[in-house]
């Protein structure tokens, strides 16, 4: 076989590959896998494949219900802080805010909150602020926190029915789910997934002018799918294991 005709088997092979792969995310609803989307972000000749395969495969929202979009606000969402306070993600202006939707019942989540108190304490003085979200009752919220304490605050939805981070984008049904909002109050990114530290940096990185400094343009909102994640149904009924997207 001449070098162009095996060229022209492997050009063939990676083609379907890649296709196997979209296909797949599509058809499973488990979203596109961030590590082949960033790939193909690289170039701007495939840049709007990656676009169009993180639109395809992520789920789509129930009817009648708005899911935000990057360069969008913040949606506004009923929470209470651990005294049954009325809590708002608007009291922290003009920071950088990791909103990190979680629960006790979540493996990954339990297992990333370390990180993120880690990556909090590290970058606070910087105008960052990481805000849990617990998808829980106060009951299991306080047993938790007794034993592994964070020093970033923990508000809570009063709704036990409702799935709080579904305007922000979480349509797949799984924890823990995380989103990254501008000095502005705007939507830059999601995360689907589990978070290590490092990722948290590699998170922040493009976004991380001092307060006062201009915005830098949103990044495509992406799903982690290749980080561990916690899928369950109907909303707020614990799963049955933890699942590897």
């Amino acid at each position: 076989m001449s070098w162009k005709h095996t060229a022209a088997v492997g050009v063939f092979a990676v083609a379907a590959g890649l296709a196997g792969l979209v296909v797949g995310s599509i058809v499973t609803g488990k979203g596109a896998p961030r590590g082949a989307t960033d790939l193909l972000s690289r170039s701007p000749a495939t840049r709007w494949l990656a676009d169009a395969w993180i639109a395809a495969a992520q789920p789509k929202a129930p009817p009648g219900v708005r899911i935000a979009q990057k360069g969008d606000p913040a949606p506004t969402i009923a929470l209470v802080d651990r005294n049954g306070q009325k809590a708002t993600l608007a009291q922290w202006p003009q920071h950088l805010i990791v909103v990190n939707f979680w629960a006790t019942w979540c493996t990954p989540c339990r297992k990333e909150m370390p990180e993120l108190d880690r990556f909090q304490r590290k970058h606070a003085a910087n105008g960052v602020q990481v805000v849990g979200i617990a998808v829980d009752g106060l009951a299991e919220v306080e047993a938790f926190l007794n034993d592994t304490p964070v020093s970033y605050p923990i508000l809570l939805s009063p709704n036990f029915n409702a799935n709080p981070s579904l305007p922000f984008g979480n349509t797949y049904g799984a924890l823990p789910f995380s989103v990254l909002l501008g000095r502005d109050g705007r939507i830059l990114d999601t995360r689907l997934g589990e978070l290590s530290e490092s990722a948290l940096e590699n998170w922040l990185a493009p976004h991380s002018k001092p307060r006062g400094a201009a915005a830098q343009h949103p990044t495509p909102i992406e799903t982690d799918t290749g980080s561990k994640i916690t899928k369950f149904g109907p909303w707020r009924q614990p799963p049955a294991q933890a699942a590897n997207a």
